[in-house]
């Protein structure tokens, strides 16, 4: 099982933002994308997207930028990986429509799948936004989050 990249940045966003809750100005999707090394534009897609799902809420101009809009631990990651992946058919045979395997209903390959898919989301269920970030710390890795208004 593996999170597309839109997802993958998804999630950094929003830990991002998390982490950086505490600081008198929000992050802006430049400081994002630049602390990630993740193109602008790409960023700019995935914040509306974050906006329009509820998530987030982002302001133009001066002293604008990206802020959750519902607490960190309020934010279950099952919710918001199901809301931005788009596929979770792991093998051909859990959709119908594209289904050529002739042991489809012989073998018990996709109800094993669909089990661990299953239990995979159970997990993220299990854990918010606030179980991945402390808020005020630096991420690991030496990547360091300005915590102080920006001139």
């Amino acid at each position: 099982m593996r999170l597309t990249q839109w997802t993958d940045y998804s999630l950094r966003v929003l830990m991002y933002c998390a982490a950086t809750e505490n600081r008198p100005t929000p992050p802006t999707i430049s400081e994002i994308a630049q602390a990630h090394g993740i193109s602008r534009s790409h960023l700019t897609k995935i914040a509306m997207t974050l906006a329009a799902n509820g998530w987030l809420e982002t302001t133009r101009g001066r002293g604008g930028g990206l802020r959750l809009l519902k607490p960190a631990d309020q934010i279950v990651l099952g919710t918001v990986v199901r809301q931005t992946e788009t596929d979770f058919n792991l093998v051909e045979c859990f959709d119908a429509s594209l289904n050529t395997c002739r042991l489809d209903g012989l073998c018990l390959l996709k109800r094993t799948l669909k089990e661990a898919m299953a239990q995979y989301l159970a997990v993220l269920d299990g854990v918010t936004l606030a179980d991945l970030v402390t808020p005020g710390q630096p991420p690991l890795g030496g990547q360091v989050i300005s915590f102080s208004p920006r001139a």
